[in-house]
């Protein structure tokens, strides 16, 4: 027969493993409802039916062109306009890069709430002016390796996932053509 004191002690072993189950549950439910929270925080701050996001990202396309952080600061430098719009966009893209390095969103949930488009151009045409900003301006040392790098990181998953999205080169181009055309279809 089995032992009255082996019953017992299976008993508490059972019952012990038992509330060791419901705690790391309890806790993992915990981290999962923070992590949750934090990212309803982070996104009713993102701008993304924001009309100042659509004004802010059509102002900066339209409205300036540079290829190297010395044409941006020659052109644009003291342009408050220039300056606070092309800002506010690049934050929101690294924004919403934190919440995809994280893990409180997926790529697929940042491509229908962004056009993946918009952030990869918005990216190449300021990744030398990142970089640059990366610097020290006096000894040309990294002084912010991280300055915008989960904008970065989030720019190069886009672009694994959505490989035909046109380069910023090939979009003007194509851009430039449109002009044209337009233009001789409107004296013709």
């Amino acid at each position: 027969m089995v032992d009255l004191v082996l019953l017992q002690s299976v008993s508490y072993i059972a019952g012990a493993l038992g509330v060791c189950v419901a705690a790391f549950y309890y806790v993992m439910m915990l981290r999962n409802a923070e992590k949750e929270k934090r990212k309803q925080l982070i996104l009713q701050k993102l701008p993304a039916f924001n009309r100042d996001y659509y004004e802010n990202h059509f102002y900066i396309f339209w409205n300036s062109n540079w290829t190297t952080p010395e044409e941006f600061q020659e052109k644009y430098g003291r342009n408050m306009e220039i300056q606070t719009r092309l800002w506010y966009i690049l934050n929101t893209y690294n924004i919403l890069g934190i919440l995809y390095q994280e893990g409180l969103m997926s790529l697929d949930d940042i491509a229908k709430l962004y056009a993946p488009r918009w952030v990869c151009r918005m990216y190449e045409m300021s990744e030398s002016f990142i970089k640059r900003n990366r610097l020290n301006y006096v000894n040309g040392r990294v002084a912010q390796p991280e300055l915008m790098k989960p904008l970065e990181h989030l720019y190069l998953a886009l672009k694994a996932r959505y490989p035909d999205i046109e380069s910023l080169e090939e979009f003007g181009e194509f851009e430039r053509r449109s002009r044209i055309d337009a233009s001789t279809n409107a004296s013709g």
